[in-house]
Formats: C-alpha cells, structure tokens, sequence
C-alpha cells in the first residue's frame, strides 16, 4: 500500500515538474545556482577514519563555500544560494524545496565518499538514474539515509525507505527532462578534477539520489573523495584541497555556463544575418549543390536527448529513425535536418511538440561538430559566394 501511494505521490510529482521544466528549458541564461553542501547538524556524514574532528558535513560546507566565492567574484550577476551555510540540519525536501522555489538553473550537491575499508579512492559525479551497479546504489542508499534523522520520515516521503530495494522501483518511473545538461556539467567536472585538481576519477555515473530526483533543473551530486581513505581524507581536509576541489567545479560550472548561454537565440538574435540568409536562399534552386561544389559538407542535427544505455529498441526512437553516437559512455540521438538553419528550426520545434522539450540543434562540417554560430557563418558565406 506505502508502494502504491509513493507511487501516486511521485506521478503528481511529475506533472508538476514538467511544466516547470517545459518553460526552464527555454532559459538561455543562468541567473540563479543552489549549491547543497551535503548533511550538517546531528547529520555528519562520513566520519571517516576519525582521526579528526570534522567530517563529511565539515568538508562539504567548505568546498561549497569556496564554489560559491568564486562564482560570485567572476559572475556577480549571479545568484547563489546555498542550502545551508552553517552546520544546520536540513530535510531532504527542504534542499529540493528551496531550489525549486528559487527557480534555480542549477542545483550542485556536495558530498564526500566513504567506504568500509580504506582502499578505495578518487571523486564521483553523479546525475539522477537508476543503476544496475551495487556500488552506485550503496553510495545512494547511504546518502539517502539522512532521511532517517528526519521526524515522521514514513508520512512525509509516502512510505520511501531509503535502504528498501523496493522502494527504488518508483525511480524508473521518473524521466530526468533535464539528463543532457546534467551529463554535460558533470562531464566538465569530472575532466576538471582529473586535470585542474590532479585527483583520480571514478567517472559520471547514475544513481538514484533522493537529493537530485526532485529538482526541477539540471542536477548534479559530487562525491569530491573518500574520508575513509588516509591520504585523501588528509588532502580534503586541507585547505589546499579544499579550494583544489572547489576551483576544479568551478571551471566546470564556468564551461557549462558559456555553452549553454551560447544558444539559437543569441544567433538567431542578429535580424540582419538571418534576413540576408533568407533572401539568397530563396535565389538558389538546390542547395546541396552548393555544398557540393565548394566540397564542403555542412549538416544541421537536432540533438533529441542523452541517455546512459541505448535507445534504439524504444518505438519513438525507431520512427523518428534517430542516429545513436556513443560518446564518452552515453548514447546521443539526432535527427538530420540539412543545411539551412531556419529547417533546422522547424524541425527542432516539431521534435519539442512530439515531447522531446529539451531538443536543440547542432552542426556538423564535414563530420566534425562545430558551434552553431560557426555554421551559420558558413552558410551565409557559401550563399554570398554563390
């Protein structure tokens, strides 16, 4: 019956958050990220080798801190909240509840690993999914737990139990509207520990977290190491790696920032271009000739979604006859357009009627994927020359 009533609960859920994500994937701009330092209060997290006296929920407040420091001394314009900036006590739903509210373009959740011997080691960026991986859903089990120091934890999250496997069963119901933002920003931090942090990776992963299934924006949930491992629990609790970790996020953040605000409508934006486009369009009676002439092959794609397993077998993916590229661990689908922008348009908008709200497009020279505003450009030119 508890089963039956999450489930009903999470539907509702999802109605709602789907409207809302409707009108949030037409944002170009980020004006508002929530950053979540992990646990605090009588929650501390990982405590773990105990060789100090501060834990999880120390760690996380301070990497959080550093994030948002430096976001906001690079984009003042910016707002950053933070669900927590003392070490107070926060719901689960409270964190989601207080991004949701503030209409949030980003929500970063920050956390630190532990394990039950000292062996395993390097930093995790998840986004929300089900996984078949005992370890992904051991980490999400344990993050989850928190919900247990909450008070009527039963009646507030409809019967969920955090360490019950039948409870997940509702997390295959949900759609993340917003997994390709998720997967790119976590991209970026995962490339940015490895290289501006010179930490070890664990890699993107996928796993249902209470904390990033209720957001409705792209989520991401850092795990920045392993407290239960000696030398990086040293590292992260020392300054240096504190602000090593918390530097590595921000380059991310900074890259997702300017390609998501690198959009159609910025380009689309300079009248000019796209009227003079329009009119020598018009003069041309077969435009893959010019493309064929000049031996160059420009082609619009718009991107329908990213996924971490392959779609190909879903019907809807079958009669749009979509293209499947496996790209760093996660399948991307297009559907070709041609070499206009403005069909590239229509297309995209058909697609977002069909329900894939967050298609956009994307450009390919000669097989290589180039901006949008690189395309565009080419175009012109190739109809200018023409």
């Amino acid at each position: 019956m508890n089963n039956v009533k999450l489930i009903l609960f999470l539907l509702f859920f999802l109605f709602l958050s789907n409207n809302s994500a409707n009108a949030q994937l037409n944002k170009n701009i980020l004006n508002t990220i929530v950053i979540d330092p992990g646990h605090g209060g009588k929650d501390s997290g990982t405590m773990g080798t105990k060789r100090y006296k501060k834990y999880e929920k120390h760690i996380a407040l301070a990497v959080s801190l550093k994030l948002g420091e430096y976001i906001s001394n690079e984009f003042p314009d910016i707002k950053v909240i933070y669900t927590r900036k003392t070490d107070i006590f926060l719901e689960l739903n409270e964190r989601t509840e207080l991004a949701n509210n503030s209409s949030a373009d980003l929500f970063i959740s920050i956390h630190c690993d532990g394990f039950t011997n000292s062996s395993p080691s390097g930093a995790s960026v998840f986004v929300m999914g089900m996984s078949k991986l005992k370890a992904n859903m051991d980490v999400a089990m344990r993050e989850n737990s928190a919900i247990y120091m909450e008070d009527n934890y039963q009646q507030k999250y409809e019967g969920f139990d955090p360490k019950s496997q039948e409870s997940y069963i509702v997390f295959s119901l949900m759609q993340n509207t917003f997994l390709n933002q998720s997967l790119k920003i976590a991209e970026e931090v995962e490339k940015e520990i490895s290289t501006r942090a010179n930490r070890k990776s664990r890699g993107v992963k996928q796993a249902p977290f209470y904390v990033i299934s209720r957001t409705n924006m792209p989520s991401i949930l850092i795990e920045c190491g392993f407290l239960t491992n000696p030398k990086e629990e040293d590292y992260l609790h020392s300054e240096i790696g504190q602000d090593y970790i918390a530097s590595a996020i921000f380059r991310a953040f900074r890259t997702y920032k300017k390609s998501v605000e690198i959009k159609d409508d910025i380009i689309i934006g300079n009248s000019e271009m796209i009227e003079d486009t329009t009119l020598k369009t018009e003069k041309i009676t077969d435009k893959k000739d010019i493309i064929e002439k000049t031996n160059v092959k420009l082609l619009y794609k718009v991107q329908i979604g990213t996924y971490l397993k392959s779609m190909l077998n879903d019907q809807n993916f079958i009669d749009l006859k979509a293209e499947e590229h496996k790209i760093n661990g996660t399948y991307r689908y297009y559907i070709s357009s041609d070499n206009n922008k403005s069909n590239a348009d229509t297309l995209k908008d058909r697609l977002r009627e069909l329900g894939f709200n967050g298609a956009f497009i994307v450009a390919f020279l000669d097989g290589k994927q180039i901006s949008t505003k690189e395309a565009l450009t080419l175009q012109n030119k190739l109809y200018i020359n023409e």
